[in-house]
Formats: C-alpha cells, structure tokens, sequence
C-alpha cells in the first residue's frame, strides 16, 4: 500500500495549519486555504494539478470578461492590463533605485504590456509566459522575444539577467519559494529580483474579514478558481526573500484608490469594502501600511 505524504508548507516546510477562512471550487472540487502555524503563510490545499492549471489558464483567462475569471476586474485580461499600465512608473521606479538598466526577464509576462513598456525604458528584455494565447500577443503586438512555457521548465544558463520581475506571478505559483531560488541562479551579482503581489489579507477589509469569518466559523466561498495558491502578506513576502537567499528584502505597500477595487459578495461585504478602502488608501499613502498591493525587492 502507497504511503501518503504528508503536507508541508510551501515557505517553511512546516506541517502543523489551522483553517484559514475561504475556499474554492474548480469543477465540484473544493480547494481550502491553510495558515501555517510556524511562518503565517496562507496557501491554498490541495495545490491544483498540472490538468487543473491547464483549464485555468486557458484561452477563457485572457477573453472573460467577468471578476470571476481571467484578471478578476469587470473587463477581459487585455482591457485591464491597459487600465493597470498606469502602474508601470511607479512599479519601475522601486527597480531602477537598485538596477536602472540592465537584461530585464519577465516571468509569466502575460501579453507583454509591462515588458514593452520596461523596454520603451532603456533596459534590453525578454520574458517567458505560460498560456500561449498571452505569449502570442505579446509577440504579435509588441515583437517581444517570448518563451512559451512553465517557468519551472525555463532553461538558461546561470547568471544571465540583471533584474527578473514577477508581476502578479508568485501568489499563482505551486512552489513559489524554489521559483525564487531559481531566479537567484539566473541573477547576475548584485541583481535585482521584484515581486509584485496582491496582499487581500493585509488591508484593513481583509483583516476585518478574516477575523469576522474565523470568530464566526465561516469559510467564504471564493467566486473563481483557486488561481491564487499562496496569498502574501509583508511578513511572508520579506520571509520568502529571504530565505531564497536573497542578502537584502525591501517590501513597499501599495493601495488601489477606491474607485478601482473589484467588489464581489453580498451587499453588506460590498459596503463594508468599499467603506474601508477609502480611510485605508489614505494611511497605506502617508505611513506605508496596510496596503492592499506589495512590491518585494531582493538584492542577490
């Protein structure tokens, strides 16, 4: 009889969780979240399977245009990626301080608008994407030299680039702590590695939620596939870093302005979210806390 393995977390590889408050479905499959007791990283059991990530990250990724798929806004993955290009300043800048020009590596760069726009920049570019129809556009549209394909599998040799960015990339990833360990090998001395991330459960509605759905013993269905396995906070971010073996970890917290938060559950949770929002973006702005949205820095 096989043996069954038992779960380990992905950032510390410890096996003792308690229940975190919401939960997925991906075809009457549930997937539930779990805060590891050791480290505090919240992720996402089971970790869906090589098939599961083919059906998510289909062609219906990039042309649904519902909160519930693809992007997660109210528009298709293309319409969203140019209303988000007014981020792309701000995002480089938290490069450029450490690595202002250089060979510049996108993983998972979906239709190439940040890489172009990283180019129109000076630095010299290239990325890799996992869902062919992305890979496409970005080829088709922009003339970026783009690699089809699981970053997992990516091959080149060690020390090649001078900055690789993961831009919403690493809360999707199945082991995203040997990811970054990777992009450490292909990092020249002194490179920079940038990792943009949501942090759902760092801004005020989201600690608000978790505490209320805990108190209360309610897990929250969550209205799309368990794109997201790993949600990051600013303790987990700078862990992760850190222990990929980066000897520098630098986290800005960034907030969306009310106006662009996707809004999903009942009325009261909308109400309750969008009210928050608006005296959060405010302290996320002035103090740099509770932000809603992350840009980690490692230097190798």
């Amino acid at each position: 009889m096989a043996r069954e393995e038992r779960e380990h977390c992905p950032l510390c590889h410890g096996a003792t969780f308690r229940r975190f408050p919401i939960h997925y479905y991906l075809h009457e499959k549930r997937f539930d979240a779990k805060k590891c007791v050791a480290c505090k990283f919240i992720f996402v059991s089971p970790r869906p399977t090589r098939d599961e990530i083919a059906q998510m990250y289909s062609n219906e990724y990039f042309l649904h245009d519902g909160a519930e798929c693809g992007a997660h806004s109210m528009t298709d993955y293309e319409t969203a990626a140019v209303k988000g290009s007014v981020k792309f300043p701000e995002i480089l800048r938290y490069i450029a301080q450490f690595k202002p020009a250089g060979d510049f590596f996108e993983v998972g760069c979906g239709m190439g608008y940040f890489l172009n726009y990283v180019r129109s920049r000076g630095y010299t570019v290239n990325g890799i994407e996992y869902a062919p129809l992305g890979a496409k556009v970005a080829k088709e549209k922009f003339g970026l030299d783009i690699t089809c394909s699981l970053f997992e599998n990516y091959h080149e040799a060690p020390h090649s680039y001078d900055v690789i960015f993961f831009g919403d990339v690493l809360e999707h990833l199945m082991q995203p702590l040997e990811m970054l360990q990777k992009a450490y090998r292909l990092l020249r001395a002194d490179g920079v590695v940038a990792v943009e991330v949501p942090s759902m459960f760092n801004c005020l509605a989201g600690r608000g939620a978790e505490t209320t759905y805990t108190m209360l013993g309610y897990s929250k269905r969550m209205p799309m596939p368990p794109y997201h396995v790993n949600e990051f906070t600013p303790r987990t971010l700078r862990d992760i870093l850190q222990k990929a073996g980066y000897r520098r970890a630098i986290i800005f917290q960034r907030i969306k302005h009310p106006s662009t938060i996707a809004l999903r559950g009942s009325l009261l949770e909308k109400a309750v979210k969008l009210g928050l929002q608006y005296p959060n973006y405010l302290v996320t702005n002035v103090f740099g806390v509770l932000g809603d949205r992350m840009v980690g820095i490692g230097i190798k």
